[in-house]
């Protein structure tokens, strides 16, 4: 009975995921070079609720402690988010959209690609010399200019049982625009809201294969989890006292203090 209703799931979402994605093409390709920013923005979100609901997750934001609501933060400042899933982008974007940081090989997705490039994303080159450098200008304009940046920090997916090391490089546009750091914590639960791993993408996982999980699975609950600023003055200690409180947040282990199985565990980008 679970396989048979997980193959009605598959095709019941399937059709209402592929009309939203058409839709959300004509909506980047024809509507949005019409719009302002704040009417592309109201329009991102709407899209990025209902692609959660006809994928089955079901999001939920929970402000820390003297944290604000990301919807309610005004002004350019920067998101930094741990990193389980493709389906993350569509989270903060439901609630609060953002141009992301993302690889460059994205922008060559089919689809996928093509919304997240005329969303705002920034791309970046890896290997490149000054690609960094580069996008960190272009970081600390779109701040100043008050946009709302969310990047992953980790640099790659995990598992979401723990916290890889967070990269700093990023955040150094962040205090030459002098924009506040918000860490964001995320995670996945099931319908009885235990851990779940449908929405992982990880390893050598193909997106067709996460998709496929994604869809047949039992209702996902999806959390959203905004902390008071990060604060100091290297973007180092920055990029740590985040990475702290979200560890402290969800309850996740650092990768320094897992076992080496886990900290060694295969990552997206093959490292």
């Amino acid at each position: 009975m679970a396989s048979l209703a997980g193959w009605l799931r598959l095709a019941g979402r399937t059709p209402l995921l592929a009309a939203l994605l058409l839709a959300g093409l004509f909506a980047v390709l024809v509507v949005f070079p019409a719009l302002g920013r704040a009417a592309r923005e109201r329009i991102v979100a709407r899209w990025s609720r209902l692609l959660l609901g006809a994928c089955g997750v079901h999001l939920r934001e929970h402000p820390a402690d003297g944290a604000e609501a990301l919807a309610a933060r005004r002004g350019g400042h920067m998101l930094l988010a741990n990193h389980v899933s493709w389906l993350d982008v569509f989270l903060v974007m439901a609630i609060a959209p953002a141009r992301f940081v993302a690889k460059a090989e994205i922008a060559r997705w089919p689809v996928l690609g093509t919304l997240v490039s005329r969303a705002g994303t920034l791309f970046i080159e890896r290997g490149r010399r000054h690609a960094v450098h580069r996008l960190n200008r272009r970081i600390a304009e779109a701040l100043s200019d008050g946009h709302r940046i969310a990047v992953f920090p980790e640099g790659t997916t995990s598992e979401g049982d723990r916290l890889l090391p967070f990269h700093a490089n990023l955040i150094e546009a962040a205090l030459h625009a002098r924009a506040p750091v918000v860490p964001v914590g995320l995670r996945y639960l099931d319908h009885e809201l235990r851990p779940t791993d449908a929405a992982v993408f990880v390893g050598r996982m193909a997106f067709a294969t996460s998709l496929y999980r994604v869809l047949r699975a039992p209702r996902i609950v999806a959390e959203l989890h905004p902390l008071p600023p990060a604060e100091g003055t290297s973007r180092q200690h920055v990029a740590r006292q985040a990475r702290d409180a979200i560890a402290g947040r969800l309850g996740l282990p650092l990768d320094d203090d897992v076992p080496a199985s886990l900290g060694t565990a295969p990552r997206r980008d093959g490292r």
